[in-house]
């Protein structure tokens, strides 16, 4: 099985662009399983992070960001067609704020995602 399914890439954007965060989690775990990627760990994390987020589960979201941000930013992540530096930057943000701005602000300041042609890490 290859490192990233364009397919599984693309479904997983469509989830994360249409606010649906626990279908997004579950479009790359099966790939995750198989592969071990910290990259796509980090995707999924991120993506159970807002889930956490849109409960209003503040300290769960906190300590998902955690996770996923050093996951995100690992370069032997295999390339990914998703920024994931780009979405670690943006689980920085978040985490900034999670005591000053009402989760819901925060779910709905999430980068829509473009999938595009692989990139390294």
């Amino acid at each position: 099985m290859p490192p990233l399914d364009p397919d599984d890439i693309q479904r997983f954007a469509n989830c994360w662009n249409e606010g649906r965060f626990f279908d997004a989690h579950e479009t790359l775990e099966p790939r995750w399983i198989a592969t071990r990627d910290r990259g796509l760990r980090g995707l999924i994390q991120l993506a159970a992070a807002l889930l956490h987020l849109s409960r209003g589960n503040i300290k769960g979201a906190r300590t998902t960001l955690e996770r996923a941000i050093v996951r995100l930013r690992d370069p032997q992540n295999a390339a990914c067609p998703i920024d994931q530096t780009a979405l670690a930057a943006f689980g920085t943000h978040v985490l900034e704020r999670l005591e000053t701005t009402p989760p819901d602000s925060l779910v709905k300041s999430r980068p829509r995602l473009e999938v595009g042609p692989p990139r390294a890490p």
